[in-house]
């Protein structure tokens, strides 16, 4: 192939991966891979069409994983394979299946992941029609459906894959989504705190720990908007307007962060978007908060002690957060807060701990370890003589009201 045409074929390949999102490799006549895009995951698509008719221009198959590939014979023997793209419901099987179809090694993953998000839901005439354009825009011939579909049926069988895949995993995808309750009422009892700092190690924590969703929307683009907007309504709702904030503000904030999400044209800008926006309310929140009569100085000790509750926490860590001394510290905060520096630290950890019994299931020895205390039972007695009932009075009392 000259060098003008190698160019040409590149470069309309590149451009239909940024209007359609389908994924492409170029093969040579000896199905060597000259190029693909994304680079990564590397993966052989040239093999999924191993066995089938060599002479067919067009080709499509689907795979294990319930995806559509496309391979598109060019002149000069070169061949184009499109693809994935998807009419199934996205889970971590068919992300296991997608990367054994391919050969694509386990620690590129992460890779695989990002190209199945941007997988485009197609029905197999919608993706012929996307791969004959490919092969009009190369070689200039067109090609005839007919010959490839029979056109009398108005199901193609990519969309009766679909709805099987669908019932399949049906059960599987009912044990996983909906699951999110307990980690919501956190989630959005932080960003109404006003803490952001607790709020972003909340965030940071395990994945697998996060809210699960139900299929709300045919791709997953889509899928991520809705979640979104869902989102950024509970948190005014739920947050912000119970905490004190203005209601016309936080209106104009959830129209301005839809608009925002709208206006996204990928799933990994929208999920930085969801924390922006979660974190920006949360700021919020912490600054309408702070007590009449409170200085800066002792809001910031405030803060600082409440971040670190998991920590051996000291009156010289607490005085060097704001750069004074401890009787310094430790006077004006008793000044302003009618409570000593001690007192204050031991208030935050047992409010922490009342956190911990409800949202999680750490044991009574986990939370004392976590926070700090002296020992599991001082922590009992300290709990009860705050609370009046002990600790895991408190979590049955709860987890029963809840």
């Amino acid at each position: 192939m000259d060098t003008a045409r190698y160019i040409r074929i590149t470069n309309l390949c590149m451009l239909f991966f940024r209007a359609e999102g389908i994924a492409f490799s170029l093969y040579d006549k000896q199905d060597t891979c000259h190029l693909q895009y994304p680079e990564e995951p590397q993966r052989n698509t040239a093999a999924l069409f191993a066995g089938r008719d060599p002479a067919r221009t067009l080709d499509i198959c689907t795979t294990p994983s319930h995806a559509g590939y496309a391979s598109i014979r060019i002149k000069g023997g070169w061949r184009i394979v499109i693809g994935p793209v998807y009419n199934a419901r996205l889970n971590e099987s068919l992300v296991d299946a997608f990367m054994a179809e391919n050969q694509i090694p386990a620690a590129q993953r992460h890779a695989a992941d990002t190209i199945l998000e941007a997988a485009p839901n197609l029905s197999l005439l919608e993706f012929f029609d996307k791969a004959a354009y490919l092969y009009y825009c190369m070689d200039g011939e067109i090609l005839d459906p007919s010959v490839y579909f029979d056109l009398t049926n108005d199901r193609d069988s990519f969309t009766v894959g679909r709805d099987t895949v669908e019932n399949l995993l049906e059960r599987k995808e009912n044990e996983k989504f909906h699951n999110s309750y307990q980690w919501e009422l956190m989630f959005y009892d932080l960003i109404r705190q006003g803490d952001p700092e607790r709020l972003m190690a909340f965030l940071m924590q395990d994945s697998s720990a996060r809210v699960g969703h139900g299929t709300m929307a045919d791709t997953p683009l889509r899928q991520a908007k809705n979640i979104f907007i869902g989102c950024i309504t509970k948190i005014g709702m739920m947050s912000a307007i119970p905490a004190g904030m203005d209601v016309e503000l936080t209106y104009q904030l959830i129209d301005s962060y839809v608009l925002d999400c709208e206006r996204a044209a990928t799933v990994p800008e929208i999920d930085r978007l969801q924390v922006s926006a979660a974190m920006d309310f949360c700021r919020r929140l912490g600054e309408l908060r702070l007590p009449a009569g409170i200085s800066r100085e002792v809001y910031t000790c405030m803060s600082y002690i409440r971040n670190h509750v998991n920590t051996p926490l000291s009156l010289d860590d607490v005085a060097a957060s704001i750069g004074r001394s401890v009787s310094y510290t430790g006077n004006l905060f008793k000044k302003e807060t009618g409570q000593t520096l001690g007192n204050y630290i031991a208030e935050c950890r047992l409010e922490e701990a009342k956190s911990l019994l409800y949202y999680t299931d750490m044991t009574l020895a986990e939370i004392s370890s976590y926070l700090c205390f002296s020992s599991q039972s001082y922590f009992q007695n300290v709990f009860k003589k705050e609370y009046g009932v002990t600790p895991m009075q408190y979590r049955r009392q709860h987890h029963t009201e809840s």
